[in-house]
């Protein structure tokens, strides 16, 4: 047997090697359309009064998890690495709550639109709630809307 791969061989080989490059080149094709269009959705969504809705991207992100967080020793605890879809997520802060969020360091503008990981979406979809519930409360909705009126007199 002869270590020497034959013309055959050689041809049907680098066949395999363009089907294989042309394929992946159609995945990447698809997938920075699927990210264009999240994201033109979602900064389109603060116009469409849909605020707090998030796009997927189709992307994950590695996260490391700890499988067992009760261990005080460093040394024992264990650790696994999971995929986590991310999203889209445009910020939209109401206007007394600043020009942007500061999360791990990082700063995330009003108006912008970012790539989170499930997790830190929900924290930053929270944030962002929290914040305008802070600003009704001050300027406002009236909270006793629909609540009957008392004859109650204040001294």
């Amino acid at each position: 047997m002869s270590a020497k791969t034959t013309e055959q061989e050689l041809k049907e080989l680098q066949a395999q090697v363009a089907l294989l490059t042309k394929e992946r080149d159609e995945a990447k094709e698809k997938q920075t359309e699927a990210e264009s269009m999240a994201e033109a959705m979602s900064q389109a969504s603060q116009f469409m009064g849909n605020t707090s809705e998030e796009f997927p991207t189709g992307n994950f992100e590695e996260v490391e998890k700890c499988l067992n967080p009760w261990e005080r020793n460093e040394k024992k605890q264990k650790f696994k690495t999971v995929k986590i879809p991310t999203f889209k997520y445009t910020i939209n802060l109401p206007a007394g709550a600043g020009l942007c969020l500061y999360t791990n360091g990082l700063e995330y503008y009003h108006g912008q639109t970012y790539e989170f990981n499930a997790e830190i979406l929900a924290e930053m979809k929270s944030r962002v709630a929290l914040c305008w519930s802070h600003e009704k409360s001050i300027h406002g909705d009236n909270e006793n809307a629909y609540r009957k009126q008392t004859n109650r007199l204040v001294a």
